[in-house]
């Protein structure tokens, strides 16, 4: 999800969003040293929050904190997922910098972190050696999956999303419930979903609880890892505030959106609804809308209309997924965000495409600098091309027509500032 280049920035920059400074650093040392150990972490910790665009390693190691806090077996498979991750992204010579960034790494890790959360009960395979062999065989494909279909993606400009994991994920637990002698519909046995029937009734058949409603905006974050705890999710929240409070507020607005409409074409009980279960999707195609495009006051409104897209996708989907009883994982995220994403690599398009990614903050800020360059070099002298007006400053061109070295210079580094 980031193929960037390192461009000249302030130096403060590097130390906020998705911390540059400590890629760039990690970079120029070698796998085979002691540092191969730090870099697989560092890459392992990112992917953690690449999964919902937050590339920080801080950030990531929140999340890591929060799946052993919601459900250990759930971080031990996010360690397991990550190391098998980086081993064959080098296998399969991906890019240093995606390996850094952990965007080789993150489809396997959720393939890992929703294995283990989700399959035990509908699998017909409890938590045993032969489970975490299926797990890993997973993890391996979707790491093949995810070089191929970036590779044939790579024209259009836009990125695979994870739409390996989900391909993987699949494969996964059909074929485990082939291997079980399960087919259609049909549970194990000794299944216990968790929920009591008795409390279930008590919601209702006709009547939302509002406030479990909002609870469930916040359980969304912690159901992209697969772990739908209160304490979880709040931690995590922090740690997509700690890369981007704007990468927040439009994760949660998305949420927000999935939620309700879960809401409306749910029926009683609910417990989908404020499990967090109808948020999650929608939270991350908004917010891969303003990761992946400049966030400004239309891209805004094309994240509402692309949340509102996942959530109907998700509602009809189901209807898919129900029969074999496989969860729809985040089908409905990778439909409605290559939809939208698709829109803004199109020529005249209204939507700015973020070519070098930083952190939506920067992106911004980056986006409106350039735009004013462009407006203050509109006037030029027709021979030199150097601007003949600045904003908030003001260059005429001397009285011989010849410009200054001084001159010359500053139009140079306007020119830099313009390409980045």
């Amino acid at each position: 999800m980031s193929n960037r280049r390192f461009e000249k920035s302030p130096s403060w920059v590097g130390w906020f969003g998705d911390m540059r400074v400590i890629n760039e650093y990690l970079l120029t040392k070698p796998w085979q040293s002691s540092w191969g150990v730090v870099k697989m972490i560092n890459a392992i910790l990112r992917a953690n929050g690449t999964v919902a665009f937050a590339n920080n390693p801080f950030s990531g190691a929140l999340i890591l904190v929060a799946m052993f806090m919601g459900n250990p077996n759930v971080g031990l498979a996010c360690l397991v997922a990550g190391v098998i991750g980086v081993i064959f992204s080098k296998v399969l010579k991906q890019s240093e910098v995606a390996i850094s960034d952990g965007v080789t790494v993150f489809n396997g890790i959720l393939v890992g972190c929703i294995s283990v959360a989700v399959f035990p009960s509908i699998s017909g395979h409890p938590l045993d050696v032969i489970f975490w062999g299926y797990l890993c065989m997973a993890v391996l494909v979707s790491a093949y999956v995810d070089k191929g279909l970036n590779s044939l993606m790579a024209p259009s400009l836009l990125p695979a999303f994870s739409i390996p994991f989900n391909l993987s994920a699949v494969l996964m637990l059909l074929t485990m419930r082939s291997a079980a002698g399960m087919q259609g519909q049909m549970l194990p046995a000794e299944l216990d979903t968790g929920l009591n029937v008795n409390e279930t009734l008590t919601h209702g058949t006709s009547r939302i609880v509002w406030p479990k409603v909002m609870e469930g905006t916040l359980l969304a974050a912690g159901q992209i890892y697969g772990v739908g705890t209160v304490d979880s999710s709040i931690l995590i929240y922090l740690a997509f505030f700690i890369y981007s409070p704007l990468l927040t507020i439009f994760l949660y607005i998305g949420s927000i959106i999935g939620t309700l409409i879960g809401a409306i074409v749910c029926v009683a009980p609910y417990t989908e609804v404020y499990a967090g279960l109808w948020g999650y999707n929608a939270m991350l195609t908004s917010g891969a809308i303003s990761y992946f495009m400049v966030p400004t006051p239309g891209v805004l409104v094309a994240a509402v209309v692309g949340a509102t897209i996942s959530a109907v996708v998700q509602a009809a989907t189901l209807h898919i997924f129900y029969p074999t009883t496989t969860p729809v994982l985040s089908f409905p995220f990778n439909v409605a965000t290559v939809l939208i994403c698709a829109i803004s690599t199109a020529q005249d398009s209204p939507f700015t495409w973020v070519k070098y990614r930083s952190f939506p903050e920067w992106h911004l800020y980056r986006h409106y600098k350039n735009r004013n360059l462009e407006k203050a070099m509109a006037n030029r002298h027709p021979e030199t091309g150097i601007p003949l007006h600045k904003k908030d400053s003001f260059i005429y061109m001397p009285e011989n027509g010849v410009p200054s070295e001084k001159m010359l210079s500053n139009f140079a580094a306007d020119q830099n500032l313009a390409e980045c």
